[in-house]
């Protein structure tokens, strides 16, 4: 089983896929989702929760350093003869190269999956979406009609503020174009990058992600 980055803009249903996969390779992956790792550190009223929040409330992206190493730590715990499944992260030229240093240091090899949709789509998904206020889930409305509560457990969902917010999800994609597509065009120049279609059926790109990550 191969190392997979997902990478591509919020809103793009990435969790659609990261479940999939997690469901079908549940012994075979560890999980790293940076924004699961940062609400985490979120949790609590101290400073890191203070100063992530400002980040987030302002709608800038952290910075690079502190994704690394928080990265760097995830490896550190990673079981021999685990592969890794990142998303949630690539965001910038820096973050980029600092993550994939770290994997190349520890004679990783992975390959990053770019899915891609129009900016029209973008508003449509995020408008949709709503997260668990306890497990931090993510579900939609486009694909569970009405959906009020958690399927995993059962708190009640919500829609995000920076989700209900046109100009928050419009600050979201210039930050994309601006940061993450020239990060991702360095990883095409020298790594392993894979574009799908993300307007597929997602089983249909879930049967293609399969093919690309088998040894």
């Amino acid at each position: 089983m191969k190392d997979v980055i997902l990478a591509w803009i919020q809103g793009c249903w990435k969790w659609a896929q990261s479940k999939k996969l997690l469901e079908c390779y549940w012994d075979k992956f560890a999980y790293f989702e940076t924004g699961n790792v940062l609400r985490a550190l979120m949790s609590n009223d101290n400073a890191i929760w203070a100063y992530l929040k400002d980040i987030v409330n302002s709608w800038r992206l952290v910075p690079d350093e502190i994704i690394v190493e928080l990265f760097r730590v995830f490896l550190e715990t990673v079981g021999k003869g685990k592969a890794i499944l990142c998303d949630g992260n690539l965001r910038k030229i820096g973050q980029t190269k600092g993550i994939l240093n770290a994997m190349i240091e520890k004679k990783r090899d992975p390959i990053v999956i770019q899915l891609e949709i129009p900016e029209e789509e973008v508003y449509r998904r995020v408008e949709s979406r709503k997260t668990c206020k306890k497990c931090w889930k993510i579900y939609s409305n486009l694909t569970d009609w009405n959906i009020t509560t958690c399927k995993a457990c059962w708190w009640e969902l919500y829609v995000r503020d920076d989700d209900a917010d046109l100009e928050a999800i419009k600050t979201r994609i210039e930050e994309y174009k601006k940061e993450t597509v020239p990060a991702l065009e360095y990883v095409e120049s020298l790594w392993h990058l894979v574009k799908l279609d993300w307007m597929k059926p997602i089983d249909e790109i879930f049967e293609e992600i399969k093919e690309l990550i088998k040894n």
